[in-house]
């Protein structure tokens, strides 16, 4: 199998460590990842290693005497006394390195890419001796399972093996085949059911293959297999393995996290829910405060056409326009309606100005204070589902911040378009200034154009009345200059309203977008659900190797 496959699960692995959510289930399964990552980079390295065969069982099956055997001399301790072997001895080629701490080494060139390790009981009374076995099971490559008719089942055995099942090649050896019947078939049956598989099965004599006296039982076909056949094997037993190591990894991660993001998924939807309903009733509270008042829109486009106007009629326009704002133009700037006129104020760089900031301090804080029940909701959601939840004052001023930068998004462009409306009705001013000509030829005009077409037509002479262009011409000024300002202020009020519906459209848009109060949460909930389906997604991937 590809190397590169292997050290990309591996590095994909160490990803999810290093990304570390903050949840509950995943924090208790980060030490044993970072356990097993440890043993898969230790792994990782071991690849270009001789092999390591590790000969494991219980007390008096003969691991010694084996071991004795396969070096043709008696390298290691054997006896009746119990436990016999206290440390490891390990038979190794020369120059092979030593990372298996404190043991008696014995080199010998007639081992070849082979290391062989002979460990103190599984079932020995010695906890320190159990210790020391999983240590070197830890280095192992191939584990010769060594048990007698007695010990083949033995509980203490089996449960140091368990947490390696599938991770490293399995050998049964029976090791006192010239006293016992043949186990087998019902040891093999055993293992399996335990979920393990076994490489292959020996059944042989280890002393009278140590004495080189008698009948080995099948003690020759073992020492081939190890010295002839699994040297050459060395790089793809190892690959198995880690690739088995890697498999165990992801299988015990992904027990922990089954069914998990169904259960994510749907406290995600919750927290949207949420949002919404936190958004409808905000929305509601300002358009019921601020936004849905027309008069403040008209006001905001009245004040930037009476800054632009110019002329009779601009100016007596302006006039007109701030002596019937002024007293509210100081009552408005101390409520929450002073929020779009802020908003919209020339100079203001970030749309909302220092006046409103500190107006609407309290308003907002009384607003964030109406969704406790909200927040606690929440809490209790994400408690259960193992997250830590935000306390309320932190959240609200996260939701206070949220809805001001919302607020300053959808609202600072409004001074353009104020500005734009403004200048389209500034420019309709200039038409009106030249409005009065057509009423005042119908009016004065008519009457010189009669008196001298009379004069010239009829030869009928005659003056106009005294008086006459003097009376016309007030009249009509004044009706055209009262008509001006009237039209013109409907003009302006028109478009007020009119503004205040397609603005407000764009706010109800901006509020409503995900993220108003559990952004946070909603974006750590999504990146767990995304390394839950990457967990799926390698588990995947590494049943194919």
């Amino acid at each position: 199998m590809p190397e590169r496959t292997l050290k990309d699960l591996i590095n994909r692995l160490h990803d999810l460590d290093e990304e570390g959510a903050a949840w509950r289930p995943f924090e208790n399964a980060m030490p044993e990842l970072r356990e097993r990552l440890a043993d898969l980079d230790a792994q990782w390295r071991r690849l270009p290693a001789p092999l390591v065969v590790v000969l494991v069982g219980g007390t008096g099956v003969g691991k010694s005497t084996l071991l004795n055997a396969l070096a043709g001399s008696a390298i290691a301790t054997c006896g009746d006394e119990r436990p016999t072997t206290e440390t490891p001895t390990v038979y190794l080629p020369p120059g092979a390195a030593r990372p298996f701490g404190p043991a008696d080494y014995v080199e010998s060139p007639a081992l070849h890419e082979l290391v062989l390790i002979d460990t103190p009981d599984t079932d020995s009374i010695k906890t320190e001796h159990r210790a020391l076995v999983e240590t070197l099971l830890s280095h192992a490559d191939v584990i010769l399972f060594c048990a007698t008719q007695e010990k083949y089942k033995d509980e203490k055995s089996l449960r140091l093996l368990r947490p390696i099942r599938g991770e490293r090649t399995i050998v049964c050896v029976q090791t006192h085949a010239d006293e016992e019947q043949d186990i087998r078939e019902d040891w093999l049956n055993t293992l399996e059911q335990e979920g393990f598989a076994v490489e292959s099965c020996f059944r042989i004599s280890a002393t009278a293959a140590f004495a080189r006296a008698g009948d080995g039982f099948e003690f020759a076909d073992l020492e081939r297999y190890l010295k002839e056949k699994l040297p050459p094997e060395r790089r793809s037993i190892k690959e198995r393995n880690l690739a088995g190591a890697i498999q165990g990894t992801l299988d015990t991660l992904d027990a922990q996290l089954e069914g998990k993001d169904a259960d994510l998924n749907a406290l995600h939807e919750r927290l949207a829910g949420l949002e919404l309903e936190i958004a409808d009733s905000t929305l509601a509270e300002l358009r019921r405060r601020v936004l849905d008042a027309p008069p403040v829109w008209i006001t905001a486009l009245a004040d930037a056409v009476s800054e632009r106007a110019f002329g009779l009629v601009g100016t007596l326009y302006r006039v007109l326009h701030w002596t019937r704002m002024a007293p509210g133009k100081i009552i408005g700037s101390l409520s929450p309606a002073g929020l779009l006129r802020s908003a919209t104020a020339r100079g203001d760089a970030t749309g909302v100005s220092a006046k409103w900031a500190g107006a609407s301090e309290d308003f907002l804080g009384v607003l964030a204070d109406r969704f406790g029940k909200e927040h606690a909701e929440a809490s209790a959601y994400l408690a259960r589902s193992g997250f830590h939840a935000p306390g309320f004052a932190d959240w609200k001023d996260n939701y206070i911040g949220e809805l001001r930068r919302r607020l300053d998004t959808y609202l600072s462009p409004l001074q353009q378009r104020l500005e734009r409306w403004a200048r389209a009705l500034s420019y309709g001013l200039a038409l009106l200034e030249l409005a009065w000509l057509a009423p005042f030829l119908i009016t004065v005009g008519g009457p010189i154009i009669r008196h001298y077409w009379n004069t010239f037509a009829h030869w009928q002479q005659g003056v106009p009345p005294e008086g006459f262009y003097l009376e016309q011409t007030l009249a009509l000024f004044a009706t055209v200059i009262f008509v001006e300002l009237i039209f013109f202020t409907y003009l302006v009020r028109s478009a007020g309203r009119r503004l205040r519906k397609r603005c407000l459209r764009d706010i109800e848009g901006g509020l409503k977008d995900a993220g108003f109060g559990f952004e946070k949460e909603r974006a750590e909930i999504q990146l767990i659900i995304e390394q839950i389906q990457t967990v799926a997604s390698l588990r995947r991937e590494s049943e194919n190797l």
